[in-house]
């Protein structure tokens, strides 16, 4: 590649990489990709793979690092596995480059129409299947902007994502054609209606009235230190924390009590003393307590499977009810098709060899119903957007982003929340271990949220879901035609001469 192409590279890879949380500056997204189309002019297909391909590798590296993060808390294992996912995942803008280029080869210019399409196809086929890892989607850099994106109640994330990529795609048309004024007014028109219609709607959306209906819940953010986290020295020392905690909290009389991921760090269930002391907790204030831990079962003689779990104490009850964590983080929590294929369980990566749970569970609170995600589970729509479907009144999201340690990863994955509240009307109660800890309403608007590595309760109130979006009913329209459509034009384009 030539010294132009690598600079071409770098400028697409730092606006997009700035563009996502925690720098508020979102707006970058919109020209992130005019370098990238200059880089792609005259390319064939395999140049436009390796072109956008290390785009994706240099994006991933500036903001993915975090992966490897568990290397400083002595898990030295990660480190391979770690750098290895980033090469793997700068592939689906390699992709997109081939189709690209190999596009622009047979039909020119219309290239350039199908490009956010064939963009957002590709975000889409990143979430799917146990492998799936939707963590950059482009639409999370417009979080920020709530105006802009509540249209993702009828689109879903990929709407916003085809929104971002089509501003950028007649950003690059009226610099190119800067010297034809019909087409700079004619595309100056169609940037100015495709930002004011949006935000229009935006407004008029933000003015509506949230439900007068509440849940008053108590986010426990213990802070546990990661290097301690894990050794069973200071189990009762985290477990204490929590239980310390919550009773304070329970003098401002929260309907519902949120633990954060792991807050128990053992197989709760088979350790009796301390089960007895959360139920007994739960029992002595009268207020149900949701919090994350492991959990096991065995399905035959010397074989057990193991899950990252969720338990509920009702008061008077005790364990009224369990969730297991259905999407988990490949190569972390679980190799991919390890649950199909036994032989692959022999293969260690440092993984925590969990199985995936296979049952939607909801919850009682003295509000209604509610489901609670685990961690990495609030990245992927759909899976959300079925617990909603099956009316859940507001969405509990526990997390230990503990791991990312003060890097951009806790800020990521918090904007996610923030997206999925807004495409289905719903509120979401965020309860991290170290933060950010977040309440956010139906609009994506954050009520209130706490800041990294602070040991403290956040007490809140966030409205009840009180209606059905569009997305919520009908999911990821967008994204399908957007992958149908591209295959279309990519068959035809394998066609033609």
């Amino acid at each position: 590649m030539t010294k132009k192409d690598w600079l071409l590279i770098l400028s697409a890879s730092f606006l997009f990489s700035a563009a996502f949380p925690p720098l508020p500056l979102g707006f970058l997204a919109y020209f992130f990709l005019f370098p990238l189309l200059i880089a792609l002019e005259d390319a064939s297909p395999r140049r436009g793979f390796k072109l956008a391909y290390f785009f994706g590798l240099i994006s991933n590296f500036l903001l993915l690092y975090w992966i490897a993060w568990q290397f400083f808390y002595g898990e030295t294992w990660v480190l391979p596995g770690s750098i290895g996912a980033l090469f793997i995942l700068a592939i689906y803008p390699g992709i997109w480059g081939w189709l690209y280029c190999f596009i622009k080869k047979k039909f020119g210019n219309l290239a350039l129409i199908l490009a956010p399409f064939l963009w957002v196809s590709l975000e889409w086929v990143r979430s799917l299947w146990e492998i799936g890892f939707p963590w950059l989607d482009i639409g999370y850099t417009q979080t920020n902007y709530l105006s802009l994106i509540q249209f993702a109640s009828l689109t879903g994330i990929f709407g916003v994502s085809l929104w971002v990529i089509f501003l950028n795609i007649f950003f690059y048309l009226l610099v190119e054609y800067r010297k034809n004024l019909f087409t700079v007014v004619s595309v100056s028109i169609l940037i100015v209606l495709l930002i004011l219609i949006p935000y229009l709607y935006g407004r008029k959306a933000l003015s509506e009235p949230v439900s007068s209906a509440k849940i008053r819940v108590a986010l426990i953010q213990g802070n546990i230190d990661m290097n301690v986290k894990w050794n069973p020295k200071y189990l009762h020392h985290s477990l204490e924390t929590f239980y310390t905690l919550t009773q304070k909290a329970a003098t401002e009389n929260p309907d519902l009590v949120i633990w954060p991921e792991t807050s128990a760090p053992c197989y709760l269930a088979y350790e009796p003393f301390y089960f007895d002391w959360v139920k007994n907790l739960s029992d002595s204030l009268n207020i149900p307590i949701v919090l994350g831990t492991d959990d096991y079962q065995a399905v035959e003689e010397k074989r057990y499977v193991f899950y990252n779990a969720v338990f509920h104490f009702q008061p008077q009850t005790g364990l009224a009810n369990k969730y297991y964590k259905m999407q988990l983080v490949p190569f972390a929590e679980k190799l991919p098709l390890s649950g199909k294929m036994r032989v692959l369980n022999k293969i260690q990566l440092g993984q925590a060899n969990f199985s995936s749970g296979e049952n939607y569970t909801w919850f009682d609170s003295p509000r209604g119903k509610f489901a609670t995600l685990v961690c990495f589970e609030i990245a992927f729509p759909n899976l959300v957007r079925k617990f909603v479907q099956r009316n859940a009144s507001f969405i509990v999201n526990i997390t230990n982003d503990s791991w990312f340690g003060k890097t951009v990863g806790p800020y990521q994955h918090a904007s996610m929340s923030i997206m999925r509240a807004v495409e289905n009307r719903i509120s979401i109660a965020r309860c991290a271990n170290s933060g950010i800890s977040m309440l956010i309403d139906p609009y994506g608007r954050t009520l209130e949220k706490t800041v990294l590595f602070q040991q403290v309760n956040l007490i809140g109130e966030i409205p009840l879901k009180n209606k059905e979006t569009f997305y919520t009913k009908h999911g990821n329209i967008i994204a399908i035609i957007s992958f149908f459509l591209s295959l279309i034009f990519l068959v035809l384009a394998k066609s033609k001469r």
